[in-house]
């Protein structure tokens, strides 16, 4: 009987053990969530930091040479590029100010896609032609703007607000017919899948006439990955298909036959085929490299003499040749090689996994988003970042052709690194004001903050007394 009694006692003690256990990490846990509830995250703030310093630095080394042989000041690009920073850095810092929801408002969605719809059609008109050909640039100024980079952020915002606004256009009598269900499905079909895709469509064009194949191709990307976190659903879907599919057969018919007849019998085909010459040459290249021309296989020849010549460390911070005339774009669409050379496999190493948190803290973020918009917003913002850093670092290890796509926060490049700053300000932003929470977090928080004010008030009395 004792021994029963004992073992009671010490299964009594060791319930309340785990209770006090329990209660105290639910009290530490309740405590740091009030702690970090509408604060930035600190995680994705600091590997962004890391990213940013780590790619200013490795800038400064791989545009040296070219900035003194070109502009006669060995600081010329990075100081540019510090200029961009700020700018960014002002961006963000406005962001953050105010909620993330404060941006959710259809007529700001209005004023950016026209925006940025202008800018397309403004570089047709007077656009400024690159170094290879390419009209993508706008001078402003006497400072060069490239719209298709702020399209991509553009996209992201206009379907993330978009989206969401749907359930209240619906109640717009043109589109609500609750008594007519094939009706309401056609205007379903309409408002989700048709009319967003030929909006997009509109920027996709005019950016793949630039020709700017790698931009329009990343910009297709977001747009497609933010119809399917819509969550439309497949009788929309398909419906919508229906609609979109003969509308995009007219167009290119209706282009077709209109093009010859403004160009003097020049054929639609032949101006693809002329507009698109670098696309094939590069295709062409990367599929039969031994029948290439010296030519066309120097700069990816010269990324790859750099790359292994690195080794597992490299040579050293500033040490590397090939940024010494040998390969072209250094600085820009081609620092990974540099990178390694002076850094070596550890060094591009970490470039790739600094992206790979990233990509994890913004997803991880985008998943606890509040609502369809913040969640959006994150994510597309996330993706942007981390593909555009894939693509570039697959083109540099001769995994895919070369693409032109820079990268971010490492490459030289003023629209290019605001916009990506941009994006990164939407993430914290969405870290800082766009997270589900708890109701009973909530509550404890309210109820907080009224103890704070009642305490407040009395002493404040006092005082003036």
């Amino acid at each position: 009987m004792a021994i029963s009694d004992l073992n009671t006692a010490r299964q009594l003690k060791a319930e309340q053990e785990r209770a006090r256990v329990v209660r105290k990490t639910t009290q530490n846990q309740i405590t740091r969530d009030i702690e970090t509830y509408g604060r930035i995250d600190l995680s994705l703030l600091f590997i962004f930091l890391v990213i940013l310093c780590f790619g200013l630095i490795l800038l400064f080394s791989a545009s040296l040479s070219s900035a003194y042989a070109d502009q006669g000041d060995p600081l010329y690009y990075v100081r540019r590029q510090l200029i961009f920073t700020g700018l960014g850095a002002v961006m963000i810092f406005i962001l953050l100010r105010f909620p993330i929801r404060f941006f959710n408002r259809f007529f700001l969605t209005i004023i950016v896609y026209f925006a940025c719809t202008l800018s397309l059609l403004a570089v047709i008109f007077a656009g400024v032609q690159g170094d290879y050909g390419a009209v993508r640039w706008l001078d402003i100024l006497g400072v060069q703007f490239q719209p298709s980079e702020m399209c991509k952020v553009g996209a992201i915002f206009c379907l993330a607000t978009y989206f969401p606004a749907v359930p209240a256009l619906r109640n717009i009598p043109l589109f609500h017919h609750p008594d007519d269900e094939k009706k309401q499905l056609k205007s379903d079909a309409f408002l989700y899948i048709t009319f967003p895709a030929l909006a997009m469509g509109a920027w996709l064009i005019l950016i793949f006439i630039q020709p700017h194949l790698s931009g329009a191709l990343i910009v297709g990307a977001l747009v497609l990955t933010l119809f399917l976190m819509a969550k439309i659903p497949a009788r929309i879907w398909l419906r919508g298909l229906r609609q979109l599919i003969p509308l995009i057969l007219i167009g290119v018919l209706l282009i077709a036959l209109i093009y010859p007849l403004l160009h003097q019998g020049e054929s639609f085909m032949t101006f693809i085929g002329e507009r698109f010459a670098h696309v094939f040459s590069r295709l062409n290249t990367f599929n039969n490299p031994d029948a290439a021309s010296s030519d066309s296989i120097h700069q990816i020849q010269q990324a790859r003499y750099a790359l292994g010549s690195g080794g597992l460390t490299g040579k050293g911070l500033g040490m590397g040749r090939q940024k010494s005339g040998f390969l072209p774009m250094v600085y820009n669409d081609f620092i990974l090689p540099s990178i390694g050379e002076e850094l070596g496999y550890l060094g591009s190493l970490a470039v790739l996994l600094l992206f790979v948190f990233f990509f994890l803290r913004g997803t991880r973020i985008s998943m606890n988003a509040s609502s369809k918009y913040t969640a959006m917003l994150s994510f597309g913002s996330t993706l942007l970042i981390t593909l555009q850093a894939l693509l570039n670092i697959a083109v540099a290890s001769e995994v895919i052709p070369t693409t032109g796509v820079s990268l971010p926060f490492f490459s030289y490049g003023g629209t290019a690194h605001v916009f990506m700053m941009l994006a990164v300000g939407f993430i914290l932003s969405v870290s800082k004001t766009g997270q589900r929470a708890d109701p009973e977090l909530l509550k404890i928080i309210r109820l907080e903050n009224e103890y704070r004010k009642s305490y407040s008030r009395p002493r404040a009395q006092s005082n003036r007394g």
